[in-house]
């Protein structure tokens, strides 16, 4: 009979608990948002590794993240491929430029230039046959997700890369991130006569390892021949070390955080409110209870019950409404936002959090309420 009375007791002001589910569901859409935006950024920051397909990657001791990283000298690729375990090696470079397009009149649109040696089993299958169109000189495979600004995504159309004229020789889908509106990849040769840079001058060495081989052993061996001016990390460790970075150190990360945070804590005011209002209203009849006999106990389980039941309502339709605004945000800004059991189940862990805070300090009324006192 327990869970009778609390939902009785919701039930009976259904204007009043209207208005309660509807402020609850907000504060915790919020909460989806936030963390999705959160999960959307962890991501997105690996967005470029995800792509190409390789178990360990050598990078310069002062590499940080791929957007502040450092160069090491290309020499160490050609010590990497003797290395006992290793079956192959491929450069990547990557920097940021501006694309502009001929028909559009703006300043241009920031790109994230990746200079490849068109190795393709270092590529998705599905993009193998694209490569040898970017052979020729001054051509480049266009994201078909990059920004309308980018204009025309028709084969054999020109435009300017860091106000060098390409030519769009094929199309992928990678994804874009947060790093700019567009990414495009080119063979190494036009990367470096865009950028003015040395051949010497290597990012990232992509290594593939042969089957038998165990990766963290092959990394040791790496790291045993080559210099000390280089790292090498597995996949695995290059994710989590690019996520920590753009979450933890980067703002946008530390903004999602806080955001989820506040709504949490905007989604707890408003339980609460509506609980100690409840509680006010009914401090009579929950007194009697204790006067007849009921425990403590029980009165507070008619609190906390009615708080749950509070909470279930309003998770349910913020579930809903997440659900359509990360198909919105994908659909307008093609950025990979989608719902996932992990960020569903800790809004819900944060839900059932903030309902059981906000009914115990309710219910402190219900604690010193004497019935001598109220009759």
């Amino acid at each position: 009979m327990r869970i009778f009375l609390a939902w009785h007791n919701t039930l009976q002001n259904k204007k009043r608990s209207g208005a309660a589910v509807a402020g609850i569901t907000f504060a915790v859409l919020l909460v989806f948002m936030q963390l999705g935006f959160l999960q959307t950024a962890k991501t997105n920051s690996t967005i470029v590794y995800n792509y190409f397909q390789f178990d360990l990657i050598i990078v310069s001791t002062r590499f940080e993240a791929l957007e502040a990283a450092d160069y090491f000298d290309s020499s160490r690729l050609l010590q990497a491929r003797v290395v006992p375990g290793v079956r192959d090696v491929s450069t990547l470079d990557v920097s940021r430029g501006r694309w502009r397009d001929p028909e559009n009149n703006n300043l241009g649109s920031s790109c994230m230039m990746l200079g490849f040696d068109l190795n393709p089993a270092f590529v998705p299958a599905e993009h193998r046959a694209l490569l040898p169109a970017l052979t020729p000189r001054d051509t480049v495979m266009l994201d078909r997700f990059s920004h309308p600004d980018y204009g025309s995504q028709r084969i054999g159309r020109e435009a300017t890369l860091e106000n060098r004229p390409v030519t769009l020789a094929a199309l992928y889908e990678m994804g874009v991130g947060f790093q700019a509106e567009g990414t495009i990849i080119t063979s190494l040769d036009t990367y470096l006569t865009i950028r003015r840079q040395q051949a010497r001058h290597v990012i990232f060495g992509l290594v593939q390892i042969t089957p038998d081989s165990n990766p963290a052993e092959v990394k040791q061996r790496l790291m045993a021949a080559l210099p000390d001016d280089v790292i090498v990390f597995t996949k695995d460790e290059l994710v989590f070390r690019e996520r920590n970075y753009y979450v933890n150190v980067k703002p946008i990360g530390i903004m999602f955080r806080a955001g989820a945070f506040v709504a949490f804590c905007v989604g707890g005011v408003i339980l609460y409110q509506v609980l100690a209002s409840e509680i006010s209203n009914r401090l009579r009849e929950l007194a009697t209870l204790k006067a007849v006999g009921f425990t403590d106990f029980y009165v507070y389980g008619v609190g906390i019950q009615q708080a749950l039941l509070f909470a279930a309502m309003s998770y349910g339709p913020a579930f809903v409404f997440s659900l359509i605004t990360f198909r919105l945000v994908y659909w307008a800004s093609h950025i990979p936002m989608f719902m996932t059991w992990s960020l569903a189940l800790t809004v819900l862990g944060l839900s059932v959090a903030m309902t059981t805070v906000s009914s115990v300090l309710a219910l402190q009324k219900v604690k010193r309420a004497d019935p001598a006192d109220l009759f």
